[in-house]
Parts: structure tokens; C-alpha cells; sequence
């Protein structure tokens, strides 16, 4: 039987052999690791097995959302951990987390990650310890199916990791530009669905509201250019995400064109005829 703080970590992972390594050598501490392979066909399954865990073969999802509570299912411990490929968890957050595990009083741990674009650590604490839900009582919490959702606790039942670099779950999210648009392709039409699923109708008024929001957070509240080019970088893919999501929004909910929305966005066009050098953009002959 397995002890009530014994903690399982549950990665689930597809074709994703390059980040593998450094996950899995973060998380030797735990009692057991058990890896979900989504029809890998490079060395995904060899390297987590030859790291002691044990793999579990399930057909291929684009998201991960949709399979967590299956690989959570498989799992033996009382703790569930989440970790994706491209995350590794720091030592000092390990400390802590076998220490939270202890407590009866808690069923979920919101733990600090650190997101790292293009090898850049971002300086605003809105992406440097991004608060996420990431270990949870197996017996206590499901995992929601909607894209990047994270499940709802109770907030006496939840500990928080301090925001400190030594406690933090080392996210590398974005090595490389093709992969930024590889996990656009996967989760923007996801999610798009997932609104449609729930009820959401696509206004041209919603979405600029939405858009205008992330645009402030991660620029002006962020203050992502004190980060030079890299900050540019981060803070502007992850506007564009949001904008793909409200595309794929609009043409799964049938690209359609209503005089609402038309009103709005002609309203938006006198707006910025006022912003309109015109010598700027004479034609130079």
C-alpha cells in the first residue's frame, strides 16, 4: 500500500526526446515516475524507461489536458506531480514539495514556474513565478479537460511555494520559433472549440476586449521591453497566441460577418485614420 505522502510524477510526452533528460533527472526524488507516450516514434519511451519509469502507451492527443487524468489514473501515490518534457524541477522546490506532502491539511500545492523563451529567465514575477497548480491528492482533485485550464481547490486546502529562483518549476517554453508555432497549431483551435463547447459566441467586440487585455499585461504591466529583445519576443507571442485562439474562435464558429460587428471595427478604422501621417507614406520615387 502506498504511503499518504508518497508522491507520483506523471509526464506525459510525445516525440519529445531532446528536453526529455533534464526532466526526468529532476524528478529522481519522487517515489515513482510514470510516463505516458503518445505513439513516440523517436527515443521518448527508451530514455524514460532507462530512467526508471514506467511507460504507459496511449494513442496520440493534441493536447495534454485531454490524458492527464488518464496517466493520473496509473499512478500508485497519494500525490500526484505534474511535469511536462520541457519542465524540471528545481531542487530546492523538490525540498518543498516532500514537505508539503506531510500535511493532511492539504489536498493541492500552487507551485512558482519559471518561464524561459529563446534560453532568456523573463525579469517581471508575473512570468518569472507564474503561480500553477502543478501537485494535487489523487483521491481529492481531477484534472479539467478544457486547454491550459487547471483544476479548482479550495483555497484552505491549497498551499502556496514561495517566489523565490531556488522553488521554482524551470519551464523552457520556447527554444526555438518553430515550436512556439507548433504549440499555436496544437492549442489554439483546441481551446477555440473548447469556448465553442461551453456556450461562448464569437463577437468582434469580445475579442479586441481580450486581445486588448493580454496586450497590456504583458507589455505595459510585464514592462517586457526592460528585457530588450528577448522580452519583445516573449510578450509578443504570447499576444499572437491569444489572437490565433480568437481566429480559429471565429472561423470554427463559422466565419461569419454581422452588422454589429462591422459597426465596431468601422468605428475602429476613423479612430486610427486619425493616427495617419500622410507624408509618411507617399510614395517615394
Amino acid at each position: 500500500m502506498a504511503s499518504s505522502s508518497a508522491i507520483s510524477a506523471c509526464v506525459v510526452c510525445r516525440n519529445e526526446a531532446d528536453k526529455l533528460a533534464p526532466c526526468l533527472a529532476s524528478l529522481r526524488w519522487v517515489d515513482e515516475i510514470v510516463l505516458l507516450d503518445l505513439e513516440s516514434d523517436d527515443e521518448s519511451a527508451v530514455l524514460a524507461r532507462e530512467a526508471g519509469a514506467r511507460v504507459i502507451a496511449h494513442p496520440a492527443v493534441p493536447i495534454v489536458e485531454a490524458v492527464r487524468n488518464v496517466v493520473a489514473d496509473a499512478a500508485t501515490g497519494e500525490w500526484v506531480l505534474v511535469a511536462d518534457p520541457d519542465e524540471r524541477v528545481s531542487p530546492g522546490l523538490a525540498a518543498e514539495l516532500r514537505r508539503v506532502a506531510a500535511r493532511p491539511e492539504i489536498d493541492a500545492v500552487i507551485v512558482p514556474r519559471m518561464n524561459l523563451d529563446f534560453g532568456h529567465a523573463p525579469s517581471s514575477p508575473l512570468q518569472r513565478y507564474e503561480p500553477q497548480l502543478r501537485m494535487y491528492r489523487r483521491a481529492a482533485v481531477r484534472w479539467p479537460t478544457f486547454p491550459n485550464a487547471l483544476p479548482q481547490v479550495p483555497m484552505e486546502r491549497v498551499a502556496r511555494v514561495a517566489a523565490r529562483d531556488e522553488l521554482t518549476l524551470v519551464h523552457d517554453r520556447n527554444r526555438s520559433i518553430p515550436e512556439a508555432i507548433d504549440r499555436v497549431r496544437r492549442y489554439a483551435p483546441a481551446q477555440a472549440q473548447a469556448m465553442i463547447d461551453a456556450g461562448e459566441v464569437f463577437t468582434a467586440r469580445r475579442m479586441a476586449r481580450t486581445l486588448g487585455e493580454k496586450l497590456y499585461r504583458h507589455f505595459v504591466v510585464s514592462r517586457a521591453l526592460r528585457d530588450g529583445v528577448p522580452g519583445l519576443m516573449r510578450a509578443g507571442l504570447l499576444v499572437a497566441f491569444h489572437f490565433y485562439v480568437w481566429a480559429a474562435f471565429w472561423h470554427l464558429s463559422g466565419a461569419g460577418r454581422t452588422p454589429a460587428d462591422d459597426a465596431l471595427l468601422r468605428r475602429t478604422d476613423r479612430l486610427l485614420a486619425l493616427l495617419r501621417v500622410p507624408h509618411l507614406w507617399r510614395d517615394r520615387k
